[in-house]
């Protein structure tokens, strides 16, 4: 991706983790619910102890549990009964929707994008996710988290954009590498590169690092990870079902390299579209309800 060659200073450490700071503490307990999916032993207690971290996560999964979808004739009011009527592999799907929703509750004005164009963006593109890195044999929990964090980078320059008094809709451009451009030339830095900073910050895994750092271009991945290329191919799913971002123009292209470092066809790709769609709604919907 182009970038000029002169651009503003770099954010330093300490405003980095200053604007860190003012974002929801969401996405760490989401983390942590991550983590403890990956035990395939994991209890019903486990994961009260992480959706407890979070009041409003808390609150709204007993609010689902109560909903038309799930109410079994009989109201409940602790989370332990919650999550088993509700079914943990549900409920790590719901939480992460209701984080992207309190995280992306401010949207990106600089940028021209809604908290709702955001939300759906981040959800739709989980689910993408999820559905691809389980069929390749890696955890569809960590590629539900990848898709969900990934815009983070430019919500965090958003808080810096606000701060140095940038014009609402001064980030919009015609194309994702012009975009790109103008985060470099304003920040010293761009969104995926906010991304890796901030997540090192947070002491998040490289495994979810590396593929946001790379994911515009995966062949720029140093390791050329499978999943950095499938969270490209997610993207050009999101795309396709009509949630891709304005200012991610012409930055998804399924190229032979792409699919080829993803493990995919073209047809197997396209094969995720209605059931990313599908289940992306219905997501989308019981947050809403909630």
């Amino acid at each position: 991706m182009f970038l000029p060659r002169m651009a503003a200073k770099s954010i330093s450490d300490a405003r980095l983790a200053a604007a860190a700071s003012k974002l929801s503490a969401a996405p760490r307990v989401f983390q942590r619910l991550s983590a403890a999916m990956k035990d395939p032993d994991v209890s019903v207690d486990a994961i009260v102890s992480v959706v407890r971290l979070d009041a409003v996560l808390s609150a709204r999964v007993l609010r689902i549990s109560n909903s038309a979808q799930f109410s079994r004739g009989t109201h409940i009011e602790s989370l332990d009964e919650a999550i088993d009527r509700i079914g943990l592999y549900e409920v790590y799907r719901l939480v992460g929707a209701a984080m992207a929703c309190q995280l992306y509750s401010v949207g990106l004005p600089v940028y021209g994008v809604s908290c709702e164009e955001l939300w759906e963006n981040s959800v739709t593109t989980a689910v993408a996710m999820e559905a691809m890195a389980a069929a390749a044999g890696d955890d569809g929990s960590t590629g539900y988290t990848l898709g969900l964090l990934r815009p983070v980078g430019r919500l965090l320059l958003q808080g810096v954009a606000t701060e140095e008094g940038c014009a609402v809709g001064s980030g919009v451009h015609p194309t994702a590498a012009l975009v790109a451009a103008w985060e470099f030339n304003t920040f010293g830095t761009t969104s995926t590169e906010a991304v890796d900073r901030l997540f090192h910050l947070w002491g998040f895994s490289e495994s979810l690092i590396e593929p946001i750092r790379y994911h515009f271009a995966p062949a720029g991945d140093p390791n050329r990870l499978r999943i950095t290329a499938l969270l490209h191919v997610a993207c050009w799913i999101t795309q396709e079902i009509g949630k891709g971002l304005a200012i991610e123009r012409h930055a998804w292209a399924l190229s032979d390299d792409v699919l080829l470092q993803a493990g995919l066809t073209l047809k197997e790709a396209q094969a995720h579209i209605e059931r990313t769609k599908r289940i992306s709604e219905r997501l989308q919907g019981m947050l809403r309800a909630a």
